[in-house]
């Protein structure tokens, strides 16, 4: 199903009370509404695949935690996190984190997504960031795309979101 808002097209792929998967261009956004699961990243990763498996030149994975306090995930939940980031295949450009929250708890995930890079894996580096401005030049460098912008991409998050 698609959703337009010109000149953003953004792809929900699924939608819970937890998390929404949706693709814009050839990226993957992984957008949670509350605390982190087991469940959506396992969803998330399988999509991702079957997905970017069909997208030339590969695909880039982005996972937005909310503004609203969360907290650090489980360690159930790092363990998926963790099966997710190695586990890539050729198609997988790269693996972002963007964290919209600020002090202490969002320092705290932000620490916790930078271990998450298994040593000896071949998967990408972990990128966190903080602003969508940052993780669109990230995703434009990545993927050699200029039609990704910090005000589209932005758009393409609060579109996931509300989906």
């Amino acid at each position: 199903m698609g959703t337009s808002s010109w000149p953003v097209l953004v792809d929900l792929h699924e939608r819970t009370d937890g998390y929404v998967v949706a693709t814009w261009r050839r990226l993957m956004l992984l957008v949670w509404r509350g605390q982190d699961s087991v469940a959506g990243i396992e969803r998330s990763r399988a999509l991702f695949r079957a997905w970017a498996e069909r997208q030339p030149g590969g695909a880039a994975f982005l996972v937005v935690v909310p503004r609203e306090r969360t907290g650090p995930p489980d360690e159930e939940t790092r363990a998926a996190m963790q099966r997710a980031a190695s586990a890539p295949g050729g198609y997988m450009k790269g693996i972002a984190t963007l964290v919209e929250a600020e002090g202490f708890i969002a320092a705290s995930v932000r620490a916790i997504m930078m271990q998450l890079q298994p040593s000896g894996t071949q998967a990408p580096p972990p990128n966190i960031f903080r602003t969508p401005a940052e993780v669109a030049a990230w995703a434009a460098a990545v993927l050699q795309d200029r039609e990704i912008t910090p005000e589209k991409l932005a758009e393409a998050i609060r579109m996931a979101r509300e989906g």
